[in-house]
């Protein structure tokens, strides 16, 4: 078995847009991705409470081609609107065409 190129992409963003980004994700169809709780600070603004809502981190394997569709996808919706960082990695991974 050996490894393949892919991309990670990284969406940092409010959760209180999850669910619209997860649909724009399927919209372009990406096949998984991961969600977790991110914390951490950055230039404008730190979550000091709970009240305030979490942000949370996404993270999905795609080709290079899904990986610029969803990129342009983010940037066109989000990232005037909401505070989000959106990042891009080259990655090599086992069984690329689970992620294509």
């Amino acid at each position: 078995m050996k490894l393949e190129q892919a991309k990670l992409v990284t969406i940092i963003a409010d959760e209180a847009i999850e669910q619209k980004i997860i649909e724009d994700l399927r919209s372009v169809a990406v096949k998984g991705f991961t969600i977790t709780e991110a914390r951490g600070e950055g230039l404008n603004t730190t979550h000091n409470s709970s009240w305030e809502g979490k942000n949370i981190r996404i993270e999905t394997l795609v080709s290079e081609n899904k990986a610029n569709r969803i990129i342009e996808l983010m940037a066109d919706k989000y990232l005037e609107k909401f505070a989000m960082i959106l990042f891009c990695s080259d990655v090599q991974i086992y069984r690329k065409e689970r992620f294509n």
